[in-house]
């Protein structure tokens, strides 16, 4: 039978992993996670949203980071869910008839990261003779100095057979300062790049092995703690969005407040007819079906307006848990006595778009009835407290009778 996939809540990565908030009780849930692990009767996947969240603001806290990220390898391996927009475009090639089934959406061997990431890496045609005419040129040497060093280095603009030598020793033995510095690749990895920039290695080979890097959470989270210049553009996918979202919000938690006041001072139904329950499923089915339409132009360049929202619901089923959950838990701000929106709201709604395709889900206190409610049809069972992980576990696993 099937191991049982489990989905965890970012939080748990951060809690499990830091020795001041695993209590007792806490401790006992890793233990009980790791023997299911080892006995495989279950699977930790994690997905791009959760390294994303686990890369540190800043390069002190990167310990930390690397920290979670450990834990996050020993519970998952490379057992991770595709990327949010092979996701979505999966489901929405479904649902526009270009795909007769829904997107695989688990990988064994770590694919989490989004379409088209090979694109950064300088994988085109090289041209090594073009880069030696480019350094000589860049020197303060003169004319006469810099044509008898490109006569020394080419001949019929291609590399000299020593000059050729000198590179390529190089490729192979020496320093990968720069390449570790510019994209997030472990050394070994490193090295078959510099070999193939210097001939000595293919494309495939090249891509391969930043892909293997990639794959590697341990080394993402270390190579992150020392690039803090580059975190910002490695967590803005997420973080940007969630302040802003997190903005409106607010302003729609003031509107709302003042609503009810107005309502408690002139004995008004205002809040009744702004924020009924009809009002709310209007709103999430409008705001469903124009981020449907939206990305599919974005991801398929293709022009889904005649989607329905009842298709959307069927055939982009992580989409429509997602969205639905989110705008739940955001509508719930409307109620006479609030929580007030937080900035982690936003990337909660993005993984519960996960939620459906795994057999346990968890989330916060918060957010979980909100998930629960709008993946109900396909069975997951979604954890609201950490604690309580193994009891839900055992119990599936009992009636699956294992």
């Amino acid at each position: 039978m099937q191991p049982l996939s489990v989905y965890l809540d970012s939080s748990d990565f951060s809690d499990l992993s830091n020795p001041k908030s695993c209590t007792e009780e806490l401790t006992a849930v890793l233990r009980q996670l790791k023997q299911w692990v080892s006995e495989e009767r279950i699977v930790c996947c994690f997905s791009g949203t959760h390294l994303c969240e686990m890369a540190p603001l800043d390069v002190a806290y990167s310990e930390v980071a690397e920290s979670r990220a450990n834990l996050l390898v020993e519970l998952c391996g490379r057992n991770a869910l595709i990327s949010l927009d092979r996701l979505v475009a999966g489901e929405l090639k479904k649902s526009v008839g270009l795909s007769a089934n829904l997107p695989l959406v688990h990988s064994t061997v770590g694919n989490w990261y989004p379409d088209g990431v090979e694109l950064v890496l300088p994988v085109d045609k090289l041209e090594i003779a073009a880069e030696i005419q480019d350094v000589i040129q860049s020197t303060a040497m003169g004319r006469t100095q810099r044509r008898a060093a490109q006569r020394k280095a080419l001949k019929g603009g291609k590399p000299r057979p020593a000059m050729y030598a000198s590179i390529l020793a190089n490729a192979r033995s020496g320093s990968l300062d720069e390449i570790l510095e510019k994209y997030p690749m472990r050394p070994e990895d490193a090295r078959v790049l510099s070999r193939y920039a210097a001939g000595d290695a293919t494309a495939k080979e090249a891509k391969t092995a930043f892909e293997e890097s990639l794959r590697d959470p341990h080394w993402m989270m270390q190579w992150i703690g020392k690039n803090g210049a580059l975190i910002n553009q490695f967590t803005s996918w997420i973080r940007g969005p969630a302040a802003s979202m997190h903005k409106h919000m607010n302003a729609v938690v003031q509107h709302s407040a003042t609503v009810h006041r107005c309502d408690a001072d002139f004995g008004t139904t205002l809040a009744y007819s702004f924020f009924s329950t009809s009002e709310r499923l209007t709103q999430q089915d409008k705001l469903l079906q124009g981020i449907a339409l939206r990305m599919s132009m974005e991801l398929l360049k293709h022009d889904a307006s005649e989607l329905s929202v009842s298709s959307i619901d069927k055939d982009c089923p992580g989409l429509s848990v997602g969205i639905r959950s989110l705008h739940s838990a955001w509508w719930s701000t409307t109620s006479p006595r609030p929580r007030s929106p937080k900035l982690s709201d936003f990337p909660d709604g993005l993984h519960a778009m996960y939620a459906l395709y795994v057999d346990i889900f968890r989330a916060d206190t918060f957010m979980a009835p909100h998930i629960a409610k709008a993946c109900n049809r396909f069975g997951t069972k979604v954890v609201s407290k950490l604690a309580h992980l193994p009891s839900a576990i055992h119990t599936l696993l009992s009636t699956r009778g294992r």
